[in-house]
């Protein structure tokens, strides 16, 4: 009989994975970006662990279906982080210690992950998802072999991950969602296994949510004269229906906008997104972001673009760059810097605002700021000037890490497209 095939007692398919923890990678990425995050990952794995069983499952799979961590290996420097060796033994990991080889400091994580996973495609149980935490884009080679085993892969990348890595993976798990749900306090709440009955209870109880929630967006979208962007719903149903991180278990917020009877509305995929009426509305074209920049800043907007495809720099224009920077100024200075809390408030002054930003682009926009060099929480005073230097240096340093070297000219766009002065650089 076919393992995959098999139901357990309350009538779920389970999904066996294995999770394979490129601990360095992981901690000193969320240092840079969140410290009290990153003492959460390494301090209280079985936090998320937990999230990690639930995360995308329903996405992935289906209804019915739960995830299974049954291998579990975290490789770590022990010069580095032997205190927090014992939190990872006590999580029922294998942790494989990978001391320095160099004198730069290299280790062997990277070789001992590899072999490992190889060696669990062999492994007498058949292991359907193979989960790396890891942004290092050397395993980007491991990930195409799992995929030609038929093997699903997820990743999780913090900060900066190669384009070339993340195409390689069947799903990536976002960073911004990994820190807000999996590591802090109140982010996840864990839940048991529910028999039959109470599943159909919570099914009506979804029920009623779907019903609420189509009212809220065709409401907006009749009172609206023009396609209302995705962003501006997901705002307004968060307020209205109390949703969560997790969005009633639907994980995304489009995903659970695509599970509401909309009726004649549609969705439209063209940034940043929107909904609308077709019998009232235009549909929303390219010509709506992307052609008033193309149109206003011709040359910029052939670069921008560029520079967007291989790096996944948001492609705004300057104006709402030079907008969205200032925001997170003004919110660093009144509110101090909590990643989470500062790209929700963000986001919330750019819809306010009517500026088409998205809280992915605020959450890329601040671990650039803090990878280029000028951390938000270390700042008693942050600087506009200073916040723009920093995305600039992290932009430069994404194209050089696709191999695309910036010439002088190029470097002066670069400087029109976050609105900036270049001799003041």
């Amino acid at each position: 009989m076919d393992r995959r095939g098999f139901r357990n007692q309350y009538g779920f398919e389970e999904v066996y994975s294995a999770l394979f923890v490129d601990f360095d990678n992981i901690y000193t990425r969320l240092e840079e970006i969140e410290p009290s995050a990153a003492h959460v990952f390494a301090t209280n794995p079985q936090r998320w662990l937990k999230w990690l069983e639930t995360h995308a499952v329903r996405m992935l799979y289906g209804d019915g279906v739960r995830r299974r961590i049954l291998m579990r290996c975290c490789y770590l420097n022990p010069h580095c982080y032997h205190q927090y060796r014992p939190f990872f033994i006590r999580a029922a990991f294998n942790v494989i210690d990978c001391p320095p080889l160099t004198n730069q400091g290299k280790t062997s994580a990277d070789i001992h992950l590899v072999m490992d996973a190889m060696d669990t495609l062999s492994h007498k149980t058949h292991f359907d998802e193979f989960i790396v935490l890891s942004g290092d884009a050397d395993f980007t080679p491991l990930l195409i072999r799992l995929q030609e085993h038929a093997r699903r892969t997820l990743v999780l990348s913090v900060g900066y991950a190669s384009p070339a890595y993340t195409a390689a993976s069947s799903w990536r798990i976002r960073e911004d969602w990994f820190v807000q749900q999996a590591l802090e306090e109140k982010g996840f709440e864990e839940y048991p296994a529910q028999p039959r009955a109470e599943e159909e209870e919570k099914k009506d109880t979804n029920a009623d949510i779907i019903l609420r929630g189509a009212d809220v967006v065709k409401n907006m979208v009749q009172d609206s004269s023009s396609p209302v962007p995705l962003a501006q719903l997901s705002h307004n149903l968060q307020k209205e229906l109390d949703a969560g991180h997790d969005w009633f278990g639907y994980g995304r917020f489009r995903e659970f906008l695509e599970a509401l009877e909309l009726g004649e509305l549609e969705i439209s995929n063209v940034v940043p997104g929107y909904v609308y009426d077709p019998s009232r509305h235009d549909e929303p074209e390219e010509t709506s972001v992307r052609a008033e920049f193309k149109a206003q800043y011709p040359e910029l907007f052939d670069f921008a673009l560029r520079v967007h495809r291989l790096t996944d720099v948001p492609l705004l224009m300057p104006a709402h760059y030079n907008q969205l920077l200032e925001f997170i100024v003004d919110e660093v200075n009144e509110n101090g810097f909590f990643l989470t809390n500062t790209s929700r408030n963000v986001r919330d002054k750019c819809v306010e605002a009517g500026v088409p930003v998205g809280r992915a682009h605020v959450n890329f926009v601040l671990v650039g700021i803090s990878r280029g060099g000028y951390p938000l929480s270390e700042q008693d005073v942050v600087l506009v000037d200073e916040v723009k230097k920093a995305f600039m240096r992290n932009v430069k340093d994404l194209c050089s890490r696709t191999q695309f070297d910036l010439r002088s000219e190029e470097i002066s766009l670069l400087f029109e497209w976050m609105s900036f002065k270049q001799e003041k650089e």
